[in-house]
């Protein structure tokens, strides 16, 4: 049993020896002095609370917190236990110490008649906590510091007492200081009897917190407060450290937020207790007594007792989860006394909370770099700390929802079996927009992660193409960007498996940009194969995994090898041919082809937007595009009859518009009875090869140019005909009509006069207003083109809306 719980009867044996209590687990000639105990195990089996066994109190619930339900029946069955007799039944295992005649002599001389130990929390500032009754009724507790920072802490402690008992609060009780020795501090016991716990802010007497908050108010320059410069400090060391347990996402973005603060503007700063919390605070009648001051401060950032209380209370005792914080600190500082302690203190809560996360982050993630094993509750802290930042660095726009985003994925991962293919940058920000994100994982890995995405407070979209081998994640943000992820747990091209892909994640590394990546030999393996497979040239970007001595093209005996993989024979072969096969068919079904036309006089700007749209599309949204000029093109324009179709068509571009000479109705009719009847046949074309396979056709021009513009096309038509036979053509599902004023277009292309300008932009504006009240289910939209940016968003924005829908 000793070699079980050797590191903490070690622990043990250094702390009571430093008060003058040697003890050992075995007699000797001068430890011959028995001390019978009975243990209780934290979770992992080491040893939490240590007490006599002739007890029949249970004083080691003086350590334990009961702030959860849970907890509360735990106290319950406990005190029961030991009024029936039974406590034996909590005992999970029992040690004998020995110690010398010294210090038998030294407890009969503290008078010590019941008592109880923690072994304290693991990590750097680790103590041994004693509550001791003496037999004339005192209680007190005895810290024994293990560590030299847990010196530290118990010097700030009793610094702290010295100077709440000096100059006392009028609403909150302190222990009274009793004895403080360098690594030892005694100081009195508030009692239990009488005392109710603190579950919530809203259980202390009005005023009680406010008072709290208040010590120390002062303000000034960011840059020169203490507390700044500490996490400057620490935030660099962590980085020199690189701790393979702390994501590097969470560092990158709380450098992101340090950065974006002022710190030149004055800040409010005011003393705090450090670590206020319920397990650190109970109410006696009208007062709130406090406990544990070591990580006493007196000039940290305002508010920072309430920000602490809040976010601790939520995380460790359930963990709750940002989204609760948030609503609950909102809250509070809604109500009437906080708004009132906010003007007169002139207060931006906003950066007040901000500096208590910078604080609380960098101070928590240097304690637990030095902390050899972690708790449960490090990783609820991480997580919540990693969607605060998140949440603050969205408030101030510093950056874009991708960005946050594949940061997120990054910390999401951090735990997870992965490996990011063909990944180059050094750094996630550095991830181009056109780029997507292929990540290899296991299948239940994959489906964890799209619940993630899903759940994600910046995915306004998400749209998933599932195949047998992977899964295709579209996601749109709230600020319009977007992010392509491929989440893939076999390789595969088309029916043939051509590579293990267990292997690539089981083996891959964390890189400093804080995903893992595959082992070289993989990366070559699977840029070889994929491009190959794909009878593609390996690009050059990728050209550096491949040394002289590697081969970057697939040869055919690699081929032969892989139809040979027992992957691609047999049983798997046919089932693999029928994956295939059902994947092709369901790719049809997944991302939907459409229309969209674009219509404006010349000079409006046609060419650029669609030039830019068709580029976001194919980089975006990952769809194929089609540009047609103004109608199908099933039949071939007219003068190609006469010069053919190539000559006619460099005809056509190179002739000005509106410069027909057509006058003859007849003639007129025919030619738009021909250009009507490609409409109406080709519609179908245009629907079976491209829109029914998934691509957005772009119309350069569209059937409107007919009814409001013939003359466009040299024919001279009856008013209201080629109106009527719109409703025989299907209609597209987007329609965008660029205009802009006269003396705009003018400046950009000088083809028409300013009166025929505007008097067809207002037929234009007339006609989509009318055509959207007949066809609500498609959209005829007005873009203003003087800004490009702004059009092409509006457009591409429209356009993501038709495209994709949630699957």
């Amino acid at each position: 049993m000793n070699n079980v719980y050797s590191a903490d009867i070690q622990r043990l044996q250094d702390g009571l020896l430093a008060i003058g209590l040697p003890v050992s687990t075995k007699p000797t000639g001068k430890t011959g002095y028995p001390i019978f105990c009975n243990l209780y195990h934290n979770p992992d089996g080491t040893i939490r609370w240590v007490w006599p066994s002739a007890s029949n109190q249970p004083d080691f619930l003086r350590f334990y917190h009961a702030g959860s339900r849970r907890a509360r029946w735990f106290v319950w069955v406990v005190r029961l236990l030991f009024r029936l007799k039974l406590d034996n039944l909590l005992v999970q295992n029992r040690i004998t110490f020995y110690t010398t005649e010294t210090g038998f002599e030294l407890l009969q001389r503290t008078q010590v008649c019941r008592w109880a130990l923690f072994t304290g929390t693991a990590g750097p500032n680790r103590k041994l906590v004693i509550w001791y009754n003496t037999k004339d009724g005192e209680s007190h507790f005895l810290k024994i510091a293990l560590s030299p920072n847990a010196e530290a802490n118990l010097r700030q402690e009793a610094t702290a007492l010295q100077q709440m008992q000096q100059t006392p609060f009028r609403q909150i009780m302190t222990s009274a200081l009793l004895s403080f020795s360098g690594n030892a501090l005694i100081q009195q016991d508030m009692g239990a009897a009488g005392n109710k716990p603190i579950t919530q802010l809203t259980d202390l007497p009005y005023g009680t917190m406010q008072e709290f908050v208040s010590r120390n108010w002062h303000t000034k320059p960011l840059q020169q407060a203490d507390f700044w410069t500490q996490a400057l400090d620490t935030l660099v060391t962590l980085r020199v450290k690189n701790d393979s347990r702390i994501p590097v996402s969470l560092i990158d973005k709380l450098e992101k937020l340090m950065l974006s603060i002022d710190d030149q503007q004055p800040v409010a700063l005011a003393a705090a207790h450090g670590d206020f919390t319920p397990w650190n605070s109970m109410l006696r009648g009208n007062k709130l007594c406090v406990i544990d001051w070591e990580l006493y401060q007196t000039a940290l950032p305002g508010l920072y007792d309430l920000f602490h209380f809040q976010y601790q209370s939520l995380i460790m005792v359930g963990n709750k989860g940002f989204q609760a914080i948030r609503q609950q600190v909102d809250n509070t500082l809604d109500q009437a006394e906080w708004q009132l302690f906010r003007e007169a203190h002139q207060i931006d809560v906003d950066v007040a909370e901000k500096l208590y996360l910078i604080h609380t982050i960098t101070y928590y993630l240097s304690v637990y770099s030095r902390q050899a094993a972690w708790h449960q509750q490090v990783n609820w802290l991480l997580t919540t700390w990693n969607e605060a930042l998140t949440y603050w660095l969205t408030e101030q726009q510093t950056t874009t929802d991708r960005k946050l985003l594949l940061h997120d994925l990054a910390f999401w991962l951090h735990n997870q079996p992965h490996a990011a293919l063909k990944f180059l940058p050094t750094c996630l920000y550095e991830l181009p927009e056109s780029s997507d994100l292929d990540l290899c994982m296991p299948r239940s890995s994959a489906s964890q992660l799209v619940r993630f995405v899903r759940q994600h407070s910046l995915v306004s979209q998400l749209v998933i193409d599932n195949r047998t081998f992977m899964k295709q994640l579209h996601i749109q943000l709230n600020d319009n960007t977007s992010l392509h992820l491929d989440l893939i747990w076999a390789f595969k091209r088309k029916q043939l498996e051509f590579m293990p892909a267990n292997a690539v994640w089981e083996t891959a590394k964390l890189a400093p940009h804080g995903l893992n990546v595959p082992a070289l030999e993989h990366e070559q393996t699977y840029v070889r194969r994929f491009y190959g497979l794909n009878n593609a040239p390996v690009p050059d970007r990728y050209q550096y995994l491949f040394g002289y001595l590697t081969q970057a093209t697939m040869t055919t005996q690699e081929t032969t090898a892989i139809q040979a993989m027992p992957a691609n024979r047999g049983w798997r072969a046919v089932r693999n041919t029928l994956a295939y096969g059902w994947d092709t068919i369901r790719s049809f079904a997944f991302r939907r082809g459409m229309i969209v036309t674009f219509s404006g006089v010349d000079g409006a700007g046609k060419s650029t937007v669609i030039e830019q749209t068709k580029h976001d599309i194919e980089k975006k949204l990952r769809q194929r595009v089609v540009v047609l000029r103004h109608r199908p093109s099933l039949l071939p324009i007219l003068s190609a009859w006469q010069y053919g179709r190539r000559e006619a068509e460099q005809r056509s571009a190179s002739r000005l518009p509106r410069q027909g000479t057509n006058k003859s109705s007849l003639s007129s009719m025919l030619r738009f009875a021909y250009y009507f009847a490609d409409y109406l046949l080709g519609q179908f074309y245009v629907q079976l090869r491209y829109v029914s396979r998934g691509y957005v056709v772009l119309y350069d021009r569209y059937y409107f140019d007919f009814i409001n513009d013939p003359r466009r096309s040299n024919v001279q038509l009856p008013a209201g005909l080629a109106a009527s036979l719109y409703r025989f053509l299907l209609k597209p599902e987007l329609n965008v009509f660029l205009y802009a004023p006269a003396d705009e277009i003018l400046r950009r292309k000088q083809e028409l006069d300013p009166a025929t300008i505007t008097e067809l932009t207002n037929q234009y504006l007339g006609l989509f207003d009318t055509l959207q009240r007949q066809y609500p289910s498609s959209d005829y939209m007005p873009v203003l083109n003087q800004d490009l940016p702004i059009t092409l968003n509006r457009i591409f924005s429209r356009i993501k809306t038709h495209s994709l829908g949630t699957l």
